[in-house]
């Protein structure tokens, strides 16, 4: 009974796991298929008659501030280049008394 028990948690861990999709983004992709799938976490940053780039957060802190965005650039509505960037950190400033 303990094997049988124990191939169902293992089969319900795959399926969790699989049902995880990572998003995959392949240079040469369009530009409308890039939008489709990617809807909630997207701002466009910079469009002009034929260059356009989007930033979406790559990974952010406990308080929800960006600690990094990834970059997607498109040239004619083609997938050209993609950029990771560390999201710039705060001066520290010292006051002396």
């Amino acid at each position: 009974m303990s094997a049988l028990k124990n191939s169902i948690i293992s089969i319900s861990i795959l399926l969790i796991l699989s049902g995880c999709s990572i998003k995959h983004y392949t240079i040469g992709m369009s530009e409308s298929e890039f939008k489709n799938s990617e809807k909630y976490n997207l701002e466009l940053v910079e469009e002009t008659s034929q260059h356009t780039v989007y930033r979406r957060i790559a990974a952010a802190d406990s308080q929800m501030k960006p600690l990094s965005y990834h970059y997607y650039y498109f040239n004619n509505g083609t997938l050209v280049r993609t950029e990771l960037v560390e999201a710039p950190k705060p001066g520290i400033v010292l006051l002396s008394k």
